[in-house]
């Protein structure tokens, strides 16, 4: 990608070649890691992230640093999309509420477009250190025990029990729409228990009780494998995905022509789920006071730099 003017029509371009390359299960657990360094950005945002600079650990936008602090280099800009929205007022609502245009729950905000925004890595600043707050270290034990309970809290929160019980046949686990049940095999360490309900709650947010075809089986166990994958390495576990090898053939079973839409429109889902996932477990966590080491962040100067917070999803 060229250093001139960037359009939104180059970004496009750049991000669906770039999805095209995904061929292996390799592949799509790199960009998944690169999804759990940039939490606040949607898929389609971490992807243009990788591609312009691989070794970016830290991004946000000018202002955003600015307010750490910290100056930009505007050279080193790294380009993404930012949605255009259109703002709908529903008029006969307003009149009857008695409210005016832009109240919560007034107002419809539809994506119509979008334009190039900017985003810097840490590395393309300059200004005084900023220090993260020192988390306490925890053993994968203790790590997997705390985040078990809060997906427990957020399988409830679902309607769905939690059961560890024997599941009959060689599996890990199983959910029961019907019964409400999610199972988690008895015979699995505290760590694959863990990335198991992790699996089971992405069929839960993501899946209908119907199964469909073999295809459909595929799909569905690379989307959940895949939000396990986020959510555990977001608290420093990490998991090995067999099923991430079938997304190249899938996805080109579902669309033989684009086969990269499909892969978009997966890690869109996936990155959804996985936060949605990432935001309740932490809340728990921290109401309960157990907070975990998250994946760490790269030292500039012995700085350890936050997120961008505010970041825009895409």
């Amino acid at each position: 990608m060229g250093k001139g003017q960037v359009r939104a029509e180059d970004l496009h371009r750049a991000l669906d070649a770039e999805i095209s390359k995904v061929r292996t299960g390799s592949d799509w657990a790199r960009l998944l890691d690169v999804a759990t360094l940039f939490p606040t950005y949607g898929f389609g945002n971490v992807v243009l992230i990788n591609l312009q600079m691989p070794d970016a650990s830290w991004v946000a936008r000018a202002e955003t640093w600015e307010k750490l602090g910290r100056r930009v280099r505007t050279g080193q800009a790294i380009r993404i999309l930012k949605p255009l929205r259109s703002r709908t007022a529903m008029a006969d609502a307003l009149k009857v509420a008695g409210r005016k245009y832009g109240d919560e729950g007034l107002v419809e905000r539809q994506v119509i477009g979008f334009q190039v925004g900017s985003v810097y890595d840490v590395t393309a600043t300059t200004g005084p250190p900023i220090y993260l707050p020192r988390t306490p270290s925890h053993s994968d034990a203790v790590t997997a025990r705390a985040l078990w309970a809060g997906l427990e809290k957020e399988a409830a929160s679902e309607g769905f029990v939690v059961e560890v019980c024997a599941t009959g046949d060689a599996s890990e686990g199983y959910t029961d729409y019907r019964a409400r049940r999610v199972v988690v095999a008895d015979h699995l360490d505290e760590f694959r228990a863990v990335a198991r309900l992790a699996h089971e709650l992405g069929h839960v947010r993501m899946h209908s009780p119907q199964v469909g075809d073999g295809m459909c089986r595929e799909v569905r166990e690379v989307e959940a494998e895949s939000v396990a994958y986020v959510v555990l390495a977001h608290h420093g576990l990490w998991i090995d995905a067999e099923s991430f090898d079938y997304i190249r053939s899938w996805a080109r079973e579902v669309d033989p022509v684009e086969p990269a839409n499909v892969i978009k429109a997966t890690g869109a889902r996936v990155i959804k789920v996985a936060r949605q996932l990432i935001d309740a477990t932490d809340r728990h966590l921290k109401e309960h006071r157990a907070p975990l080491g998250q994946v760490p962040a790269r030292p500039l100067d012995s700085a350890f730099l936050a997120p961008d917070l505010d970041g825009p999803a895409f």
